[in-house]
């Protein structure tokens, strides 16, 4: 038995808003019911008494009746909103379709009357095409044609097909036979470019295309050397001239190989070297190069490194000579000059090949052979560049070494301070010699010969006369003078030294007494005497002739001099 003070803690129940919203009950009623027109107040209350009094038999049947009057309304319903919707589908259609000719026939119009059509075509088709873009004309109806002309239609059209067709074939073999000739004259000249010697190679970055090797590359001098010679002929170009050592063997429209040298080429260039005198040109050299534009390849790339050797001997003498003021060497405007004798100086220039001369100049030796040993020197220090990288590397550090520069200039402004000084002595000597011609004074002098059986330094050396001589060129230069007072039995021996490197930096002259008599004042001098100047040395020896006199005798005067050979 339930405790009468127990208090039960269920919530009470909620109503459901959900169940209780009219939206809720339409529809409970419509699924019920059917619809609202079978519902109404006489069949409610006839249900209510029906339940009241327990006669569900006559409700059951009722019911019955009820859901099969809704299944055929809904049919009914249903059948009528197909044909509703198929009617509205075929109103949009028509109504679309005449939308459509109505644009079509006002942009017709626009092209006649703009205005017209402009009030009834529709804005979209305004926004997408232009008005009077349409136009219509009437034409009239081509005759239709007859059996036999299409016939003789279509046989036209073949033989004009099968002439067009035999044209395109002989026109293909034409153009196939000149590009055989085309192609068989550019590989001749491919074989005859090798067979002379350049080596033929693959562009890099091209595959496809052949290339030439004129310049330096790899350390070897290329074109016209045999193979047995080459080995002879290793140099090492700096690595901006060797990578321009390099042409593409391109072909011309007619066949011919054209050199494609790059970007980076110009024009060929020409080392000249000019001797000016109060700023006018007097001699300069020949132009050894060509004029003729009908050349042949090998003539073409042998121009070319030729130009190419002349415009990194340039920039190497440009180089040496910023460090060279002291000898009055000059950059100026991108020429280099240098003084040369008789108040002359030396212009050196990179011209253009074949440059015209407003003034016609006459050659001389003296240029050529200026340039002739520049570029003698500059293979020089190839040859030495390729020697120093056979070598072992020297140890790893962190600061860089910086190129050396190449003794170009310095030779040859060593040999034209020497030989200047060395005319100005043998000068002096004619002069005293004849000076003291008729008195009891003779001067005897000699000079030495140059002797290429050993090296500079006095060593004999088993290297070729070539080398001997490059040797002796890039060393500072030597000259020697044997002076004899026969009748007073005094013999001088004079060394002209030459050298722009320090601590020189210029010529002296070294006089060493040989032999003298034991009781004069010669005898009591220093054995070797240095004298930076000319001027010094003449007092000097004019010093030692009046000492000499002073010891009396009769002294026949002979004098002996050769040719100075440096």
């Amino acid at each position: 038995m339930a405790d009468p003070t127990s208090i039960s803690l269920r919530a009470w129940p909620s109503e459901d808003k959900v169940t209780q919203s009219l939206p809720y009950l339409i529809a409970r009623i419509n699924e019920q019911r059917g619809s609202f027109r079978n519902v109404t107040e006489a069949s409610l209350q006839e249900e209510i008494r029906a339940i009241e009094a327990g006669d569900q038999s006559d409700l059951t049947d009722k019911d019955d009746d009820i859901t099969e009057d809704e299944q055929n309304a809904q049919a009914d319903g249903e059948r009528l909103f197909k044909a509703r919707q198929e009617i509205i589908k075929q109103v949009g259609e028509a109504y679309n379709t005449s939308a459509q000719a109505l644009d079509l026939v006002s942009l017709l119009l626009s092209s006649h009357n703009p205005k017209a059509a402009e009030a009834t075509v529709s804005p979209y088709i305004k926004q997408i095409i232009p008005l009077g873009s349409l136009g219509a004309e009437i034409m009239e109806a081509n005759p239709q044609p007859s059996t036999e002309t299409d016939d003789l239609v279509g046989l036209g059209w073949r033989m004009d097909s099968l002439s067009r067709g035999a044209d395109s074939l002989l026109t293909s073999a034409k153009r196939l036979e000149q590009e055989m000739e085309r192609e068989n004259t550019y590989w001749e000249q491919v074989l005859a470019v090798k067979a002379a010697g350049w080596p033929i190679c693959r562009i890099p970055g091209e595959r496809q295309t052949l290339g030439v090797r004129f310049g330096f590359a790899e350390g070897i001098i290329t074109g016209h050397t045999s193979f047995q010679n080459r080995r002879a002929n290793q140099m090492a170009a700096h690595a901006e001239y060797r990578d321009r050592g390099l042409a593409a063997l391109r072909r011309n429209v007619d066949g011919n190989i054209k050199l494609d040298r790059g970007q980076r080429w110009h024009g060929d260039k020409q080392l000249r070297v000019q001797i000016l005198k109060v700023g006018q040109e007097t001699s300069t050299m020949e132009s050894s190069v060509p004029m003729d534009e009908q050349l042949s390849v090998s003539q073409q790339l042998l121009r070319a490194r030729n130009s190419l050797f002349d415009e990194e001997l340039f920039h190497e003498l440009s180089r040496e000579a910023r460090n060279l003021v002291n000898q009055q060497v000059r950059c100026v405007n991108g020429n280099i000059y240098f003084p040369y004798k008789d108040g002359s100086q030396v212009e050196i220039s990179l011209a253009d090949t074949g440059e015209d001369e407003s003034v016609e100049i006459p050659s001389a030796t003296v240029p050529a052979t200026i340039a002739t040993t520049l570029r003698i020197l500059l293979s020089h220090a190839h040859r030495q560049n390729l020697q120093r990288r056979s070598l072992p590397p020297p140890p790893l550090t962190d600061t860089s070494t910086a190129r050396p520069l190449y003794s170009l200039l310095r030779p040859i402004l060593e040999v034209i301070q020497h030989q200047s000084l060395w005319t100005a002595t043998q000068a002096f000597f004619d002069n005293l010699s004849i000076t003291h011609s008729t008195s009891k004074v003779s001067v005897q002098v000699t000079s030495s010969s140059l002797d290429l059986s050993s090296s500079p330094d006095g060593m004999k050396s088993n290297k070729s006369t070539a080398q001997k001589l490059l040797d002796r060129l890039v060393s500072a230069q030597h000259s020697r003078l044997k002076i004899r007072l026969p009748m007073a039995q005094i013999i001088l021996d004079l060394a002209i030294h030459t050298s722009i490197f320090p601590p020189t930096f210029g010529t002296s002259f070294h006089l060493s007494t040989i032999s003298s008599p034991p009781d004069s004042a010669i005898a009591e001098m220093p054995p070797v005497i240095t004298f930076p100047t000319l001027e010094s040395l003449q007092k000097h020896v004019k010093y030692i002739i009046s000492l000499g006199t002073s010891t009396g005798g009769k002294q026949i005067a002979t004098r002996d001099a050769s040719t100075h050979l440096s």
